[in-house]
């Protein structure tokens, strides 16, 4: 302020001002309140102004931040999401042209692995048909029913289940249904009938009732001709279904048990190159054919034995994936020599057919011992 305004202030306060010098002053005075007050009011709201401003820029800046955060997340799954996709594309394309490709294609050369590994091993064997199915990164699953015939009856016992990458495979697994045992049948080398003519089941076909049927394991007392076999059962009312051979390793105690090999007894094992073509139908982008097997003599043993050799030296071409369908090293360089060597000849046999007539069997001098294995109820029909 002033010296004249403080002059004219301390007048004031001394009463020393007229009477209109007092209300000219006083008027100034209230202008000076006035742009004090408004100068207060703006000292009040300039703060606080500043700061809503800064916190609504702040707030601004975190939601710029988080949507680019979101943003940026999203463009990462979406790339990874897309990667997948293409990479499973083009694993898929790459998977089924692998298995699908050769003359026969990969996948039905693995398949077969499978189908005569058990064909020959297991003593309900034949051929039952995998199923294959190629999947994504380069793997396919093999799926097979294990079957026993008991009468006419075909029953599911159990699956197979295998995975290949490439044609490595990578996992097995065996889930059996119904009922299991501690003492599954078995057949046995005349060199250890002695040893177990005791455990022979007969008293439990006596026990059983007619009008069922039975299934079961039979040894006989010597290594028997293929046609042999067929003859000693022509004239009987029963079913053979497999027929156990001597590969040389089934005179071993701690093995037969373990190590069957043998073949079908009511069809050779033919394979795809065996098929005869009957018609063949071609269309735009398409062909199909029709194919039967060849034609043989039931009793000529030729045919089974060649088929069965044929069918060992396929699998010995893939024994690492036999021994794996097997679930045990089958040897099978070391038995198709012996087969070679000595011929084929049976120790065992897995029949079928209603229980009198099993049991009917107990008479029969060439059989040692026999094991039940499953029972029905009457399904036998007459052919």
């Amino acid at each position: 302020m002033t010296d004249d305004f403080n002059k004219k202030l301390d007048d004031y306060e001394n009463g020393k001002m007229s009477e209109e010098e007092e209300k000219e002053f006083e008027k100034e005075l209230e202008k000076l309140e006035a742009l004090q007050e408004r100068l207060d009011d703006k000292k009040k709201t300039a703060p606080h102004n500043s700061g809503q401003e800064k916190k609504s820029a702040l707030n601004s800046e975190k939601k710029i931040l988080k949507r680019g955060k979101w943003s940026a997340r999203l463009q990462t799954a979406f790339t990874a999401i897309s990667f997948l996709i293409i990479i499973t594309i083009v694993s898929s394309i790459i998977t089924m042209l692998y298995y699908a490709t050769g003359n026969p294609s990969r996948g039905e050369v693995l398949r077969n692995v499978i189908e005569y590994t058990l064909i020959v091993t297991d003593p309900y064997g034949q051929y039952r048909g995998t199923s294959t199915q190629a999947n994504p990164f380069f793997t396919m699953d093999a799926t097979r029913d294990m079957t026993k015939r008991v009468g006419h009856e075909t029953i599911k016992v159990g699956e197979l289940n295998y995975r290949f990458i490439f044609s490595r495979m990578t996992f097995t697994d065996r889930v059996e249904l119904g009922r299991t045992t501690q003492s599954p049948p078995y057949m046995v080398h005349p060199a250890h009938s002695a040893n177990f003519q005791a455990n022979s089941q007969w008293d439990i076909l006596e026990m059983l009732p007619e009008g069922t049927v039975a299934s079961a394991y039979v040894s006989f007392n010597r290594l028997l001709p293929t046609e042999e076999v067929f003859n000693l059962f022509s004239d009987k009312d029963i079913d053979m279904l497999w027929l156990a051979v001597d590969s040389g390793v089934e005179d071993d105690e701690d093995l037969f048990r373990f190590s069957y090999l043998g073949f079908p007894a009511f069809m050779p094992i033919w394979h795809d190159d065996d098929m005869i073509v009957t018609s063949r139908t071609e269309g735009r982008g398409f062909s199909s054919e029709s194919r039967r097997s060849p034609d043989y003599d039931p009793g000529d043993q030729t045919v089974f034995h060649q088929q069965f050799m044929k069918t060992l030296y396929f699998l010995e071409e893939n024994q690492n994936i036999a021994d794996r369908v097997d679930f045990r090293p089958l040897n099978l360089t070391e038995r198709i020599n012996h087969l070679e060597e000595n011929g084929i000849y049976h120790y065992g046999a897995v029949i079928t057919g209603p229980t009198k007539e099993l049991l009917a069997l107990q008479g029969e001098e060439w059989i040692t011992i026999l094991m039940v294995d499953e029972v029905a109820f009457w399904n036998w029909r007459q052919y």
